[in-house]
Formats: structure tokens, C-alpha cells, sequence
């Protein structure tokens, strides 16, 4: 797995002063539409004490942990884009790719 941040996550993550960023797949399971087949990824940031056996990889100055259960969801060469999201000060980032697990 490979981590990538697109332009306005570097510029985020650079005003924030953020450190580290925490992934954890989002077990909670959806029973709208569009959450059947697909799994969610949750997206802390400067939070270490959530990381448990988290496997880290640092990438522009800046520690990603996130849970070994990934390695389920992505081949080991795939890009996994972190990105931002939101309008005005409700910004956060997210992943920005999509998992499919019912294939």
C-alpha cells in the first residue's frame, strides 16, 4: 500500500500542523443503498493514543497509522489517496478511494 495526499490535503495538513494521522476501518455497517458491498474508512488526525498494532508509514513529514485489516481491502502496490472534504471550516480528510468488498 502506498499513501499519497492530494494538493489541498498537503496545504490542510500544513496549516493544521498535523502530525500524524490515524486510519480505522469503519465496522459499523450501513443499511442504506449506498453502504451495501462497501466499507468506510475512518480518518483521525493528531490522535496517536488511538493506535493500538497499527502499522505506521510516514510520508511528507507527516506519521500514517492504520489498522493491519487494510491489507485486506488494497493490494500491495495500490495508491490510497487521503483527501480533503468539506466546505468552509467543516473540512476534514478522508480516503478518497472506494472499496469494494462483494467483488
Amino acid at each position: 500500500m502506498k499513501f499519497k495526499f492530494d494538493k489541498n490535503a498537503k496545504q490542510f495538513i500544513k496549516n493544521k500542523k498535523i502530525d500524524n494521522i490515524v486510519i480505522q476501518t469503519d465496522n459499523d455497517t450501513k443499511s442504506a443503498c449506498c453502504g451495501l458491498g462497501a466499507i468506510d474508512f475512518n480518518v483521525y488526525t493528531n490522535c496517536k493514543e488511538k493506535i493500538k498494532n497499527f502499522k505506521k508509514v510516514k510520508l511528507d513529514n507527516v506519521e500514517i497509522y492504520y489498522e493491519p485489516a487494510m491489507d485486506f481491502y488494497f493490494e500491495e502496490n495500490e495508491e490510497i489517496l487521503i483527501a480533503l472534504i468539506g466546505i468552509f471550516s467543516f473540512k476534514k480528510l478522508a480516503i478518497a478511494n472506494e472499496v469494494n468488498i462483494l467483488k
